[in-house]
């Protein structure tokens, strides 16, 4: 079975969302507080805010839309 990725959860809460910014990274952020989306590491400890943030630009950059 195929494990569900980081940027799985973030491109599904894209189309979700309909690309709101702010709706998007406050889903991620709390999907993750709530165990449901894990990082292989952290390195850098970020909160799971800064995180959701730098997906869903690095989803921007790769020309993700909703």
């Amino acid at each position: 079975m195929a494990r569900t990725t980081q940027r799985d959860v973030m491109r599904n809460l894209r189309r979700r969302f309909d690309g709101d910014h702010d709706g998007v990274v406050a889903a991620y952020a709390a999907a993750e507080w709530r165990g449901e989306v894990t990082r292989a590491s952290n390195v850098r400890g970020m909160e799971p805010e800064e995180h959701a943030e730098r997906l869903y630009r690095d989803g921007t950059s790769r020309g993700w839309t909703p």
